[in-house]
């Protein structure tokens, strides 16, 4: 293992993750930073950037493009967390160099990979060096998985977001393009036509490992409202987690029962895609980790009242661990990009 590096991802310097908070650069997590930046810019994205979503760093290039007419508040967090980001950035650069000499001496025994490594840095933290611990925890990977104000729009306590994403169960594999195929199907099957108590399209979905969140969308449209700009956070404070960085997964969009089923089966295709592409832009995450499908109202929280608020969610599902090229298994081509 002589030879082994660390090639962590690099965040780019964007001037969409906020947080104006005076705080160092391992307490902060995303879900912080981003629900700041729904509080201070968030009056700022609706008026001038409404028709741009989180994704792609689009918000952020409006944002740049009228910056004459930003206002000051929105300005003055832009700057602080440009720092931050340089920091952390940095920090994940640095790390192969100056966890060299820990990696060899105490996780030569670890099965190469840039996960594999992490995570026995995670476990071994108290003895590796001084100047190692601090170059991870300023790289970003101690941020708190804490959901804060999200309050019961998390289905998960913030102690329970690692290991409930972490077990992964031995039932049938899952991919988007299979419950994609599901779900289409089931638009024409007579025996699904009743809206209430509707069997769930797949049965074992809801007991896979995942982190359920209510993200907030504009009306009939896939744009991430501000003020769900926190919940992304935790999203992708949760997949840089050290115990989570080997393990891909799947966000699955859900609707009420509102609406023709088409419209709601391609309303929610577009949320999730919606959401893995922030997780990509401005977040990082590999696009061979992460997938989008929609599911509709075919898969309903609430099955006695389909209409019900909570039916509209996100799920972040753990479908397996990253083979070796890097890849989730059956993650089609055109994803991985």
């Amino acid at each position: 293992m002589a030879g082994t590096r660390f090639a962590f991802l690099m965040l780019a310097a964007s001037l969409l993750v906020i947080g104006p908070k005076q705080l160092s650069a391992q307490t902060i997590g995303y879900a912080e930073a981003l629900g700041e930046l729904a509080v201070s810019c968030g009056k700022d994205i609706d008026a001038m950037c409404k028709r741009e979503n989180l994704g792609g760093g689009k918000v952020a290039d409006c944002l740049e493009a009228k910056w004459s007419r930003v206002s000051p508040h929105c300005k003055s967090n832009l700057a602080s967390v440009r720092a931050l980001l340089q920091k952390r950035a940095a920090a994940r650069a640095a790390v192969p160099r100056v966890c060299e000499l820990d990696g060899l001496k105490f996780c030569g025994s670890v099965q190469p990979g840039d996960a594999n490594l992490l995570e026995c840095f995670e476990l071994a933290k108290r003895n590796i060096s001084a100047p190692c611990r601090q170059a991870v925890a300023d790289a970003g990977y101690e941020a708190p998985l804490d959901p804060g104000p999200l309050g019961t729009q998390v289905h998960l306590s913030s102690g329970d977001i690692v290991s409930s994403l972490q077990g992964v169960s031995s039932g049938p594999a899952v991919n988007a393009s299979m419950l994609r195929q599901l779900a289409v199907q089931s638009l024409t099957d007579p025996s699904r036509s009743n809206r209430v108590n509707r069997p769930p399209l797949f049965q074992q979905l809801d007991n896979l490992a995942q982190l359920t969140i209510a993200i907030q969308f504009d009306l009939n449209s896939a744009r991430i409202r501000p003020a769900s700009y926190r919940a992304i956070g935790l999203m992708a404070d949760a997949l840089y987690s050290p115990y989570l960085q080997q393990y891909c997964f799947l966000v699955v969009g859900n609707t009420d029962a509102t609406g023709s089923r088409e419209y709601n089966l391609k309303l929610s295709d577009q949320r999730a895609n919606a959401v893995r592409e922030a997780m990509i832009n401005p977040f990082g995450i590999g696009p061979a980790r992460i997938e989008a499908v929609g599911l509709g109202e075919e898969q309903l929280l609430n099955r006695a009242h389909p209409e019900a608020a909570e039916n509209r969610r996100v799920q972040l599902i753990n479908i397996g661990k990253l083979r070796a090229n890097a890849q989730c298994a059956d993650l089609p081509e055109h994803v991985i990009r």
